[in-house]
């Protein structure tokens, strides 16, 4: 379950982080992922666009396509 009160958000999709950027939201960092080796996760500062585009998506539950950031970059 995401908390709505975090700073940032991990986005694991890179089909989801390109419909983000498209959307007009400003790309933090890109980096390697901790989890899948030779993939990367998408970093942005969550906002209410995001979270309209998240609940858009329908390629997969919302669990699978971010997760949160609890330091600050």
């Amino acid at each position: 379950m995401q908390a709505k009160n975090e700073k940032f958000i991990v986005i694991h999709s890179r089909q989801v982080a390109q419909e983000i950027i498209d959307a007009g939201q400003a790309l933090i960092k890109m980096e390697p992922s901790r989890h899948r080796r030779g993939k990367l996760v998408f970093i942005f500062e969550r906002s209410h666009l995001i979270d309209e585009i998240l609940a858009k998506s329908s390629r997969r539950p919302q669990q699978q396509h971010l997760s949160e950031i609890k330091s600050a970059y």
